[in-house]
């Protein structure tokens, strides 16, 4: 989707996980063994199997979630096998890697969701209109795209996941970045409402997914499991806008088009998307408020993009300062930025 811990720096962690009981150290961030071209050296961090948050197991879950995106299945279980896990199954493969895959760590389990990467995932991205998620079994309404994503991947993903999580129980985690995160969340949602109890969700750059009903629940059953990172100016995990920042976004339209603005703020009230108040952590090089307000948060970030594109007078410009926002989207930006702040040491928790 808040409440989270604060982000610190390595070596505070690792001091804190002196005085945490029963944490395994289950898996290292190097060697990364991945085409990763950052300005920062990649930190070296461990993932514990613990609930509550922590620096490596986020940094890892980026990491995991940028593999499934490599463009073939061979690409994706590389950095697992050389990561050390075993029983790797990758789930839809295709000519553009995975849409997902299942894996088994020392002493956890990992299920991971690709974002969006070829054509079929674009059309899942656009189909924003809302349709109940009674038909999967959860409260509330959402986004199309993803609600038929789900359906698509359950009937094949589920019956192996259920049968490993019967033979051999054992924590579960789960990620993905973008559309993956989505595909997280929802998963992670229908796994506890039928009682398979998981550890921690870590998504990145994800973007929203249902009504306020739908959150309601997700909190009601992930509690405080499930931790989402954004890349400070990712336009994505605004998106779809929720409705009590309609008239903000509705001044994307630049020009003195008052009736287009107006259109564009009734269509974002009529969709009713509503925002994850879960633990938030924004990536940022400065510190930001421990318990910043959200909606105050959300409607600055639109007010922010708004004043970027004043002048603007052709859709081509609007669309290129759009596109600088979406330079922080992809997995790879995640790592990377991930890498930054830690090198200046400031990971900031809303």
């Amino acid at each position: 989707m808040r409440i989270a811990r604060l982000f610190a720096a390595p070596c505070l962690c690792a001091l804190a996980s002196l005085w945490t009981t029963q944490v395994a150290l289950a898996w290292t961030s190097l060697p990364l063994s991945m085409p990763v071209d950052c300005p920062n050296d990649i930190p070296k961090l461990d993932f514990e199997i613990t609930s509550d948050y922590r620096v490596g197991n986020a940094f890892l879950a980026s990491a995991a979630s940028y593999a499934v995106e490599m463009p073939t299945p061979e690409r994706v279980a590389e950095p697992l096998e050389a990561w050390g896990f075993k029983d790797i199954k990758i789930f839809n493969a295709s000519s553009h890697g995975a849409a997902a895959f299942l894996a088994e760590g020392d002493g956890f389990r990992f299920l991971v969701f690709r974002g969006t990467v070829e054509a079929q995932d674009v059309i899942d991205d656009v189909l924003f209109a809302m349709l109940p998620y009674s038909r999967i079994g959860l409260d509330g309404w959402g986004h199309t795209g993803m609600l038929l994503r789900y359906e698509r991947l359950a009937p094949v993903l589920m019956p192996e996941l259920l049968a490993r999580m019967k033979a051999d129980p054992k924590p579960l985690f789960l990620a993905g970045h973008s559309l993956g995160g989505a595909m997280a969340l929802i998963f992670g949602m229908r796994l506890q409402q039928d009682g398979h109890d998981v550890t921690a969700i870590y998504t990145s750059a994800q973007p929203r997914v249902g009504d306020s009903s739908f959150y309601n629940q997700a909190r009601a059953l992930l509690g405080d499991r499930y931790y989402r990172l954004e890349n400070p100016s990712d336009i994505i995990p605004h998106l779809p806008p929720s409705k009590d920042v309609a008239a903000v976004f509705g001044r994307m339209v630049p020009w003195d088009q008052w009736r287009l603005q107006d259109m564009l703020a009734g269509l974002v009230e009529r969709l009713n998307y509503d925002r994850p108040e879960t633990a938030s952590m924004v990536l940022s090089d400065r510190v930001e408020p421990a318990k910043a307000d959200q909606a105050v948060a959300d409607s600055a970030y639109w007010s922010g993009l708004g004043d970027s594109i004043v002048g603007a007078r052709t859709l081509d410009q609007v669309m290129a300062k759009i596109n600088e926002r979406m330079g922080q989207h992809s997995g790879h930006s995640y790592l990377c930025h991930f890498a930054k702040v830690m090198s200046h040491q400031h990971l900031v928790t809303e």
